[in-house]
């Protein structure tokens, strides 16, 4: 079993084929406005088994008090992709590449929050190493206000001899690095790529980055000079969905 809780998480969740695992749904008793009714109509419309607890038996479900009056238990473990499943969807789509490898990001809220980015984006699928990185859990599924129930995201147990698998698919690797000349601005993400994101302590380690066809920055002004994984996923995600949108203009 997996909980999932929040507003927007236990919404999307209802929305998507993540409902017809949910077994049951928790909702604070004392809770009675619009967004929670909208919640349990459309729970009792696909016949999920409704309670209505109090404060304590809902953080006791949820595992944390950040649960905004609704917690969904669901059937069995988060599903999982495979690579290929990924790479499946993307030439069924009939559009260019589009995916993100996340090289050892640990955080889960800045998993969360690029899931959140990178399915907003358009992005065909995301793959995450099995091991020193954050899987998806509640809090990464709160984090990306259900995002994470509508994006196909996938393991692998050895992230770079994916991507080696990706570019004998055509797939172009563009990495993120700060310490580079090239410019995301200038570079052509229109053609079938993956972006390579590190982790916030180490960046792109160094046989993944080894692997990456461009390696590129994203220019800044201020007096810091980074930005987290979850920033720097959003900006990159976002400037390949702007160039993809003037070019089909």
């Amino acid at each position: 079993m997996r909980t999932i809780y929040g507003i927007n998480p236990v919404r999307e969740a209802l929305r998507s084929s993540t409902a017809e695992k949910i077994k049951t749904l928790y909702i604070y008793r004392e809770r009675q406005d619009h967004t929670i009714k909208e919640i349990e109509e459309a729970a009792t419309g696909l016949g999920i088994d409704i309670r209505r607890v109090d404060k304590a038996q809902l953080g006791s479900v949820a595992g944390t008090s950040h649960h905004q009056g609704v917690v969904a238990l669901v059937r069995g473990e988060f599903p999982y992709r495979e690579p290929e499943d990924i790479v499946d969807i993307w030439q069924r789509s009939g559009e260019r590449a589009f995916i993100l490898l996340l090289d050892s990001v640990e955080d889960p809220v800045n998993l969360g929050s690029i899931v959140r980015s990178a399915h907003c984006a358009g992005i065909h699928g995301i793959i995450i190493p099995k091991r020193r990185a954050a899987g998806v859990t509640p809090t990464v599924v709160k984090s990306s206000a259900g995002a994470t129930e509508h994006t196909p995201i996938a393991l692998t147990t050895n992230l770079t001899r994916t991507a080696r698998r990706l570019k004998e698919r055509g797939i172009w690797l563009v990495g993120l690095e700060a310490d580079t000349e090239t410019s995301i601005y200038d570079v052509d993400l229109t053609m079938d790529i993956a972006l390579v994101v590190g982790g916030e302590a180490k960046g792109i380690r160094r046989v993944l980055r080894s692997e990456c066809d461009i390696l590129c920055h994203i220019p800044m002004r201020g007096r810091l000079n980074s930005l987290n994984a979850a920033q720097a996923s959003t900006v990159a995600l976002f400037e390949t969905l702007r160039q993809r949108t003037v070019k089909k203009e």
